[in-house]
């Protein structure tokens, strides 16, 4: 067990790296990062401070074929750190508010509550993210990605996993090649979607001007009823919407 305490400025920036296990990182009292790992092989595992950041990894030992890699970090860090992970199969967890966070992984769960700005790769994992402030890109090739919220612009892909956006205010473009996509609140101008066998479903408020190009070989598009048009309705949104065998539905919101 290593348990190890550090004094920082604000906004500290944590760096791990890791084989397998699991990642938590929670919020702490500003100045200070305290790291717990929990591992078969601590003397594998190396914990520095360099200036305003912290790096956890694990050294391969003699023992070329072990698993000292498996281990359980617990990071607490103040709210506004930035987060950076390389990890082969842990599931990663951060119930903090966190500015920029970037993590890679081949096959592992990412769990992350409200952050300013994300890049999110996994292999074989679910991406759930609260409120993305900025700007979000996200992959998984057999995962679903969910998140409540973007302010600004969002990427987001999955192979064979289905795509969940509650509400996005910047470009937006979401792929899946057998999963579906929602998006439960439109509010850009410029949203680009398209599934193999799956749904889409988009949600825009009343009052917008839309240039829609939807297109579906086997499923069926749904429209909300035309009004009289208003030449002082709202901004104009350009949606390109495209399906093999799955429905497009567009919602007009209240």
């Amino acid at each position: 067990m290593i348990e190890q305490n550090f004094a920082v400025d604000s906004n500290p920036e944590v760096e791990i790296s890791c084989s397998s296990g699991s990642v938590i990182v929670e919020s702490g009292a500003p100045g200070t990062v305290g790291v717990t790992i929990d591992s078969r092989h601590p003397e594998g595992w190396t914990v520095r401070q360099s200036g305003n950041s912290i790096a956890i990894s694990y050294e391969r030992s003699f023992l070329e074929f072990d698993r000292g890699g498996r281990a359980r970090i617990r990071v607490v860090a103040p709210d506004g750190s930035t987060l950076r992970v390389n990890s082969a199969s842990a599931d990663i967890r951060a119930s903090l508010d966190l500015d920029r966070v970037t993590i890679a992984s081949a096959s592992g769960d990412l769990q992350l509550g409200d952050v300013a700005t994300a890049d999110l790769k996994t292999a074989s994992g679910d991406i759930t993210l609260g409120r993305v402030d900025r700007d979000l890109t996200a992959r998984s090739a057999s995962g679903d990605i969910r998140v409540e919220s973007v302010g600004g612009q969002t990427s987001v892909t999955t192979a064979s996993g289905d795509v969940a956006v509650g509400r996005a205010e910047g470009s937006l473009s979401a792929s899946s090649a057998s999963g579906d996509v929602r998006v439960t609140r439109y509010l850009g101008d410029d949203l680009e979607s398209s599934t193999m066998s799956g749904d889409l479903a988009i949600g825009l408020p009343a009052g917008r001007t839309v240039k829609l190009s939807a297109r579906t070989l086997s499923g069926a598009v749904r429209l909300p009823d035309r009004k009289p048009s208003n030449a002082s309705e709202g901004q104009p949104v350009s949606i390109r919407l495209k399906s093999v065998s799955g429905d497009i539905t567009i919602r007009r919101l209240d």
